[in-house]
């Protein structure tokens, strides 16, 4: 088949290797340099040790990149996914709609918004899943909602995906385990230990199950793969952006400079603000939440986030 990848960060790449093996893969990429690496030396800026087959061409022109393409994967961060799918829309016919981003435009799931964009339903591919660990083919087991005839085009040998029907609770557990893994790397770099950790972590599952629930999740679902799964993951792991920047901000540097640090989105901090406003608009009790968003956009001192 042919694919088109939108967003040549670590995953847009990883994917890019994964897909390339039987399938005609382009990818977009927002800066020419990283479509130049891509043509030129078959790497990703972002991957070390990544190296793409020959046969994946990169590009900034969205045109290039889905034409004659029967299935486009967005993998951009979600702070500009409404804007690509405006982007996009003059090039998108008939072809399948695949989302891997993580993350909310506010109150708004990222489906919702590439249907009111493109007038498209989408599939969604969520789960535990860092880019890294998928480099060095160690098994990854994720979720999967949408058209079933598509899952045979993403399942590999290491690459594992289980259906379900449940998009709304896939995408919000993606999007609010973004906001506890945050917090627990300020728990963690502020130097407590595992017993508090596994506190910090379990009161966040139950606010996010709180929350997706009152959305029309499933609890089943947050308490799976796409849920605790994946918030165990970026939790624990330091392949975590969100775990990283928690570890930084505890140190007591400043968000430009956590964000400078990282090189690429921390979804936590782009999606603190979502958690916030469901939390208020459905009286949900989320202390954890409430904690990171004072320390996050009202300066409280990280030493807070367990008050």
């Amino acid at each position: 088949m042919n694919i088109a990848i939108i967003g040549s960060g670590s995953f847009g790449c990883v994917l890019a290797k994964m897909l390339s093996k039987k399938n005609n893969v382009k990818i977009w990429s927002y800066l020419q340099e990283e479509a130049d690496m891509i043509n030129n030396e078959h790497k990703c800026m972002f991957v070390d040790n990544l190296v793409l087959d020959d046969s994946v061409i990169a590009s900034t022109d969205y045109q290039k990149v889905i034409e004659n393409s029967q299935i486009i994967v967005l993998v951009t961060p979600s702070r500009v996914v409404r804007e690509t799918c405006k982007n996009i829309k003059n090039y998108v016919t008939n072809q399948e709609i695949v989302l891997l981003s993580k993350g909310m435009e506010e109150e708004k799931l990222l489906s919702e918004v590439i249907f009111e964009e493109l007038g498209k339903t989408t599939s969604v591919i969520s789960g535990p899943s860092h880019a890294e660990q998928i480099t060095r083919n160690i098994p990854t087991f994720v979720m999967y909602s949408g058209n079933k005839d598509l899952k045979e085009v993403f399942e590999t040998e290491n690459f594992h995906l289980t259906y379900t029907d449940d998009s709304i609770g896939m995408q919000l557990g993606a999007t609010l385990k973004n906001i506890v893994s945050l917090g627990s790397g300020i728990v963690e770099g502020l130097g407590y230990e595992s017993n508090t950790l596994s506190y910090f972590i379990t009161e966040g599952l139950r606010e996010i199950n709180k929350i997706a629930v009152n959305l029309g999740a499933k609890s089943e679902t947050i308490y799976g793969l796409a849920g605790l799964g994946d918030l165990l993951t970026t939790s624990l792991s330091m392949d975590s952006r969100n775990k990283r920047a928690g570890l930084l901000l505890a140190q007591g540097k400043s968000i430009d400079e956590v964000r400078n640090e990282i090189g690429m989105t921390i979804e936590g901090l782009d999606s603190l603000k979502s958690g916030y406003l469901l939390a208020k608009k459905y009286n949900i009790n989320a202390k954890i939440i409430d904690n990171l968003y004072n320390i996050i956009y009202n300066n409280k001192d990280v030493k807070t986030i367990l008050d």
